[in-house]
This record gives structure tokens, sequence and C-alpha cells, in this order.
């Protein structure tokens, strides 16, 4: 699907030329329908390779997007595909990349709408956060509110609560972050929004083990894998496991730890998200020589070493 973009877009181009010559339909309209229309196709293609967590294919299709809106300066298209571009960068780890192209979309937004500022604010905000720096995340987020109400559906406002709960977890304050988390909750719930609902009940989870309230950190991070599984949503269903594990580690109960490490080591595997994939073969090893499993413990090391070396 990634080649056939582009042929579509040239046939439609093909086809306004010859219209100019037998009649008088006008070429602009046609072309800028057709670049429009192909690059919101290519905008859902990335949107499902983001959420299966394959980002190199969709950087693909937001590229392709942002091709297609720039080919019509389609103001608000180039910002949604820069921003979704700089999103994709954030998560495969290349933050530089990513805050240059964050940057350039909410300047390009400013001339556009309060929204897309707002959105564009959050996405720079999260990239704060990914770079551990939760102070200027947290301010970020702070001024987004601040954008007139009309910019902020229930949605956008549900995210943005929830981004200011990840960072005031950060910062140490709990008890903030938990009514962040439970605000944003709310709103997704009243939503239906099963995905960013799980996110809520995994950051509530990640609260209460801070606290060291385990057995309510253990309720919340099953609710978040159990909507997680219900959608498909591979990367979240992974952290939800690697999340059990750790709390589950924390209670001392390494039987459990071993089995949610290692069904979290599976779906990381699958994905291909190598870096998380260490993480969990660490916390095996460690979860393995505590439970007396020495073999296998020797075999993840083995893997934890080749991955090392690949």
């Amino acid at each position: 699907m990634a080649r056939a973009a582009p042929l579509r877009l040239g046939t439609c181009l093909l086809f306004a030329a010859l219209l100019v010559a037998c009649s008088s339909t006008p070429v602009k309209s046609e072309t800028v329908s057709a670049a429009k229309t192909e690059a919101s196709k290519n905008i859902g293609y990335g949107d499902g390779y983001y959420r299966q967590g394959r980002y190199d294919l969709a950087l693909q299709f937001y590229t392709q997007a942002l091709s297609e809106y720039t080919s019509v300066d389609d103001g608000p298209g180039t910002v949604q595909a820069y921003n979704d571009i700089g999103l994709s960068y954030v998560a495969i780890g290349s933050f530089d990349t990513a805050e240059s192209l964050l940057v350039r979309a909410r300047d390009r937004a400013r001339s556009v709408s309060p929204a897309l500022v707002l959105v564009t604010s959050v996405s720079l905000g999260e990239l704060y956060l990914a770079k551990g720096d939760a102070a200027r995340a947290l301010a970020t987020f702070q001024e987004a509110f601040a954008l007139p109400a009309e910019a902020r559906t229930p949605v956008r406002t549900a995210i943005l609560y929830h981004d200011m709960g990840t960072a005031q977890k950060a910062l140490g304050d709990l008890s903030a972050a938990l009514s962040s988390f439970q605000k944003s909750l709310e709103i997704n719930l009243a939503n239906k929004l099963a995905q960013e609902a799980a996110g809520d009940y995994y950051m509530i989870a990640s609260v209460y083990s801070k606290k060291g309230a385990f057995d309510e950190a253990i309720r919340n991070a099953l609710v978040a894998l159990s909507l997680d599984k219900q959608i498909e949503n591979s990367p979240g269903i992974a952290k939800d496991l690697y999340a059990l594990g750790l709390i589950s580690a924390k209670k001392n109960d390494m039987a459990s730890a071993y089995d949610y490490y290692q069904r979290a080591y599976l779906v990381f595997t699958t994905i291909g998200a190598r870096s998380d994939v260490k993480k969990a073969l660490t916390e095996l090893i460690a979860a393995a020589d505590a439970l007396g499993r020495t073999s296998e413990a020797d075999g993840f090391r083995k893997t934890l070493a080749e991955l090392g070396a690949s």
C-alpha cells in the first residue's frame, strides 16, 4: 500500500490534465481533492501501524501524507503530518529529530487554529517527558490549558490531564498525579475510549506501586491489561505485563513476576521493541535466579548477551 498511493495520485493528476482539453472542470479543485484524499488515507494507515508499535512503517505513511498535504498547501493537514512524524521519532527515541519536527508543527499551527496549537503543544510536552525533563513538560501542558476553552474538546482535555499526571508523578507529587489520572480516566470512560482508559489505569497502577499499595496497583494494572487485550494493543499489552512483573517482584511474589516478565518478553520480541526486550530479559534473569531456575537464567543471559553484541 505504501507504494500504491503515489500511483493513484499520479493517475488523478493525469485525469485532471485531460479535463483541460475537454471540459471546464477546475483542474486545481480536482487535484487538491485527490491529494487530500490520499493524504488522509495515508494518515489512517500510519495511525494503524503506530498503534501496533511498527513505527518504521508508520513513518513511511506519515511522510507520504506530509508530501501530499504540502503539495496543496493544506495547513491543518501539514501540521497533523509533522506532528505524527515527530511523535513517531519520539517513540523510536530520536529526540532531536522529533523536537525539530514538533516545533515546526507548533509554529505552523499558530497560523491555523488554537486547537492545533494545543495538539502540537501536548506533543512537545510528551517529548520533554520522554527526555526526562518533567518540569519543562508540566510547564508546556499548563500553557496548553491556558489556551482558549474552545481549543479543548473533552478528549483533548483528558490527554492533558493524563500527561500532566505523568509529569507530576515524575516530579514526586503523587497526590496531584493520582487526581489528574482519575480525571482523565473519567473522561475516557465516558467517551468509551478503551486505549486511553487503559493508559490511565496503567499510570494509576504505577502511582499506587510507588506509594507501596501493591494490591491496588495490581488491580489497576490488570484492568489496563484487560482493556489493551480487548483492542489488541500489543505495545500496551507488553507494558502492562512488564508493569505487573515489577509490582509482583516488589511484593516478593517472584513466581508471578517471572510469569509476567516472560509474557512481556514474548510480546516485546514479537513487535520488535528491542530496548524493551533487553529490559524484560534483565528482569527475567533476576526472577529466575530468585526462584532457583539456574539453567533458565543462564539461557536468558546468553540471549541478552547476543542482543547486546548484535
